[in-house]
């Protein structure tokens, strides 16, 4: 009973880690902006973003600046907003900067004269002699007040530009250069194929067969390691070489999402072998 429950404690701790990880997020405004391109939904490959598996059936959608799949953020900018802000008329960046002060400090208070006296002592009934004093310290000279000093200038930058937003031969450019980008993962993952998102560092894919591989071992890998050198080493030993350290980090964060891709794996081998018997009943007899 005492191991299932760490075993739910750990699950628990695991769940709570993996949706704490640094969001990937999009600006805001370049959604209303800029629109969607939604692709079909489809049920083959496998996504991963910031170490969450991400359960098909997948839709990719170019969303403003970035790419979605499912609704989840996966690319935050493909073309960075503020490039297509430069485009309009009247476009201003303006700097503003907030002075904020550091509170006053003093100096630790003063120790009681009274620190040997217990409460046990007040109360007995019958009271132990007492012990001779000790001659009182000298008192230290409190710390004087230190002045409040300015903190560094903490800058924000606000935007503007005349009238609402419109597209022009530049920002079409850009919005095209968005939606290859979103045909690329959709082609990708409907070939069956992998991608791992994630926020700090450049995605990394791999075909079918590399899918496959990594269905093979890294739910087996996910639940046995119980820390991060062993999760790499593991993944090293098993020849998943494509999976980076800060890739690794976030699938170790996110392990209990084992059971998933073992649940993914089954079904996979299962459509395949229902190709085949479906193929082998299509074939003429004779």
């Amino acid at each position: 009973m005492e191991k299932n429950r760490r075993v739910t404690l750990l699950a628990a701790l695991c769940a709570v880690l993996c949706l704490a990880a640094g969001a990937i997020e999009i600006p805001k405004a370049s959604g209303p902006a800029l629109g969607v391109t939604r692709g079909k939904q489809f049920d083959a490959g496998i996504v991963f973003i910031n170490g969450r598996f991400i359960e098909p059936p997948y839709v990719v959608e170019r969303w403003g600046v970035g790419i979605r799949i499912n609704g989840v953020p996966a690319v935050p900018q493909v073309v960075d907003w503020m490039e297509f802000l430069k485009t309009q008329p009247g476009f201003k960046a303006v700097r503003t900067a907030s002075l904020t002060l550091e509170p006053m400090r003093y100096g630790a208070p003063a120790a009681s004269d009274d620190a040997d006296t217990s409460l046990d002592d007040l109360f007995d009934d019958d009271p132990k002699p007492q012990k001779p004093s000790k001659p009182a310290a000298a008192p230290k000279p409190a710390e004087p007040a230190r002045p409040a000093r300015p903190k560094k200038p903490a800058s924000q930058v606000s935007y503007s530009f005349d009238g609402p937003f419109t597209h022009n031969n530049t920002t079409r450019t850009y919005v095209t250069r968005i939606n290859a980008l979103r045909t690329e993962i959709d082609k990708t993952l409907r070939s069956g194929g992998f991608i791992c998102f994630g926020d700090g560092y450049a995605r990394v894919s791999g075909d079918q067969r590399a899918a496959m591989q990594l269905l093979e071992r890294l739910p087996e890998i996910m639940r046995r390691s119980e820390t991060l050198d062993a999760f790499k080493g593991a993944v090293r030993a098993a020849n998943l070489v494509y999976l980076t350290d800060a890739v690794c980090a976030d699938l170790f964060r996110c392990r209990i999402d084992y059971r998933k891709l073992q649940d993914r794996r089954k079904k996979i081998k299962e459509d395949q072998e229902l190709k085949k018997l479906m193929k082998g009943i299509s074939t003429p007899l004779f």
